[in-house]
This record gives C-alpha cells, sequence and structure tokens, in this order.
C-alpha cells in the first residue's frame, strides 16, 4: 500500500506518523510472505508502540484546535484492538496461517489504516485543513 496525496489528513506532522505506520504495515505483510514469524511478531510490537506515539500526537493537535477528541479515541481504541487481534491470531497459531487466511490478515491491516484515516480522521481533517499544513501544537 502506499501512501498517497488522497490520504493526506492536512497535517505536515499527522500525515508523517500516517506514513510511518504505514511502513511498518507494508513491513509486516512482506515478512508475513516470508514466513519469519518471529519478525512479524516484532514488527507488531513496532506497529503497536508506533500506534501509541501516533495516538498521543494526533490527541495533542486535536485539543489545541478545540477538537472535542471523545469519539476519535475510542477510533483509537477499535484500531489498536484489531492490530492486536491479528496479531494474537498469527501468535497463537505460530504464523501458520492458509495462503487464503494470510492475504485476509494482510488486506485487513491496509483497510484498518485506511479506513482511520479516510472514515475516522474525517471531522478533524476538516479543522485541520483550515490550519496551515505544518500547524503544531506549543
Amino acid at each position: 500500500m502506499e501512501f498517497s496525496k488522497e490520504l493526506s489528513i492536512g497535517n505536515r506532522v499527522l500525515d508523517s506518523e500516517h506514513r510511518k505506520l504505514n511502513r511498518i504495515i507494508n513491513d509486516i505483510i512482506r515478512l508475513m510472505a516470508a514466513r519469519d514469524v518471529a519478525a512479524v511478531l516484532a514488527a507488531f510490537e513496532l506497529l503497536e508502540n508506533s500506534l501509541c506515539v501516533y495516538f498521543a500526537i494526533e490527541e495533542e493537535i486535536a485539543l489545541a484546535i478545540n477538537f472535542d477528541f471523545t469519539q476519535h479515541k475510542l477510533a483509537h481504541q477499535k484500531l489498536l484492538g484489531e492490530f492486536k487481534r491479528i496479531k494474537d491470531e498469527l501468535s497463537i497459531s505460530n504464523g501458520m496461517r492458509p495462503e487464503f487466511e494470510e492475504k485476509g490478515y494482510t488486506d485487513s491491516l491496509k483497510a484498518c489504516l485506511i479506513k482511520h484515516i479516510k472514515e475516522d480522521a474525517q471531522s478533524l481533517k476538516i479543522l485541520l485543513e483550515t490550519n496551515f499544513y505544518d500547524f503544531k501544537p506549543n
């Protein structure tokens, strides 16, 4: 999955975080195809840690522009929960999944991030577009 202008949220910092998450997901997909279970699980740990950092940055920016973050915080919990569910299922099966299920996991990883950017963050994007692209809270 490539990060395109269509996925821009309207803020340089958040777009950078989204690109980072996208790269990690692409690495996970590559490692799954290579059947490197230990590396996949390590990459999922990196993804979870990176999500937590991203969530904190996004919340800080949202609060600085007076965005009600209550619903969006729930979307964060759901996104993190979905990634953890996939990681746990792969861990339990030691990464040994039939090919069709593996594709389902890779599609799900990509879809979760895209949904978060394009749907969950839509109202935040509208507010961010009224500010400078380089906006950072003080």
